[in-house]
């Protein structure tokens, strides 16, 4: 039997505390961005801004007061282009009387973002506005010092993969490497590659600095992935859903290059978001202002020439790559509707999931990227974390999709354990945090990378 989803009134659960304590600072967050951006604009821009800043403020009251989740307007649905699965989902929960802080966590919290997007897009002049973009660069501007070092390791790699090639071992270290810093994103410790040349990544300091990163990592099939690319030919292709903006984005950027140059893939796809969802969610724009952020001395003021040569170079590459076809950005409707990833299926043609199924079964591996990701791919469900990965993702796991599940562990949701690791981390958290002990797996202190293939 398919477990129930977590809800936002799950007893001492991640979600609860996320909905309860976490959506009204948010909520409360985008209001006073608005305030601080209404100081640039005046007349009929100013006043629409004002009205989504009312409407912001009475959604945010409504969350505090626990309403009723109501159904999209005709209207927005019209004007902002909301998916018909919001309404269809509440007709069938109304039975259920779904409120913020009684509903499934993965539809209230997708139904908020949505929510918030159609005050936006129901003014005319703010309707391509970002709310979080404020947010999103100064972010990426405090991982000041981590993207330039990654500039620096990328430009010495590339250069000697470009003269010298790589002979598989050397490949492979640095693939799991890259993995491990696009999975981490802006925590990662980059200890490998602040050293590293290709006899360096060899080395016995480097094995030992793999290992102290890696105990961390409760479920590893990065080799298994591995394999895949090692068995491609020259049309490789390999796709990223992506995750955050800032420095995960540019992680993964730094990955895709990776593979572009040491020839491992012909073509790395991206796939974004389509309005702004979940405050750092990466947009097909914010992957332009990343590479105009590497070229501005303003945003990163480096302090060697070197540095400004790595960032500049990384930044030529990309655009290089973007140019030839290497690189691709993709932004479907689907990624932002209520769907969980069980929809990713041929027999799914209403909400789009048949024609991601498509796309993405013309690429040889799948990277999808994040919490929120993860969450999606096995449906947000109460499984026992000692879950098969393959019976947690449902149809994918048989219906020709290659994926690799890059997640550092932020929510309840946990499968593919071991038995007795859940207890055995469970009881080390408890330590520290009193009657909490299962919420590790919301920590963001452990990750997960699992893979599956069905073909």
């Amino acid at each position: 039997m398919v477990p129930e989803r977590f809800k936002t009134n799950d007893p001492n659960t991640f979600g609860q505390y996320t909905a309860t304590s976490r959506w009204p600072v948010l909520v409360q967050n985008a209001v006073d961005d608005l305030n601080e951006e209404l100081k640039n604009h005046s007349g009929e821009s100013k006043k629409q801004g004002e009205i989504i800043g009312s409407q912001l403020k009475e959604l945010l009251d409504e969350l505090k007061k626990d309403a009723r989740l109501r159904p999209f307007t005709q209207d927005e649905i019209a004007t902002a282009g909301v998916p018909t699965s919001f309404n269809e989902y509440l007709a069938e929960a109304q039975d259920e009387e779904s409120s913020w802080f009684n509903a499934e966590w993965l539809f209230a919290e997708i139904y908020m973002y949505r929510r918030i997007n159609v005050l936006f897009k129901s003014q005319p002049l703010w309707a391509k506005f970002d709310i979080f973009e404020r947010v999103k660069q100064s972010t990426f501007r405090s991982s000041f010092h981590g993207v330039v070092e990654l500039a620096l390791r990328y430009k010495t790699l590339s250069a000697q993969l470009r003269e010298k090639g790589g002979d598989n071992e050397a490949l492979q270290i640095l693939f799991k490497e890259f993995i491990d810093i696009s999975l981490w994103g802006n925590a990662t410790d980059l200890s490998l590659l602040t050293n590293a040349t290709l006899e360096d990544i060899k080395s016995i300091q480097g094995a030992q600095a793999r290992k102290n990163a890696e105990s961390k990592i409760v479920v590893d099939d990065s080799s298994k992935a591995w394999e895949v690319l090692l068995r491609g030919g020259p049309n490789t292709r390999v796709d990223f859903v992506l995750d955050n903006s800032g420095f995960e984005l540019y992680a993964d950027l730094v990955l895709a290059a990776f593979l572009i140059n040491s020839k491992l893939v012909k073509q790395c796809v991206f796939h974004g978001k389509d309005i702004p969802y979940m405050v750092s969610d990466a947009l097909h724009k914010d992957l332009l202002i990343l590479v105009d952020n590497m070229r501005d001395p303003e945003f990163f003021p480096t302090e060697d020439e070197t540095s400004r040569d790595a960032l500049n170079g990384f930044a030529q590459d990309i655009e290089k790559f973007i140019a030839g076809g290497q690189l691709q950005f993709r932004a479907n409707p689907f990624w932002t509707t209520n769907l969980d990833y069980w929809s990713i299926d041929p027999s799914e043609t209403k909400h789009g999931g048949a024609e991601v199924h498509k796309d993405l079964s013309g690429s040889d591996l799948v990277i999808f990227k994040g919490d929120l990701n993860y969450r999606k791919l096995t449906g947000d469900r109460r499984w026992p974390r000692t879950t098969p990965w393959s019976e947690a993702i449902g149809p994918l796991a048989e219906n020709g999709v290659t994926l690799l599940s890059l997640r550092t562990s932020k929510a309840d949701v946990q499968v593919g354990l071991p038995r007795g690791l859940d207890e055995k981390l469970s009881q080390e958290w408890e330590k520290d945090h009193p009657g909490k002990g299962s919420w590790w797996t919301s920590s963001g202190k452990w990750a997960v990378i699992s893979f599956s293939s069905s073909r």
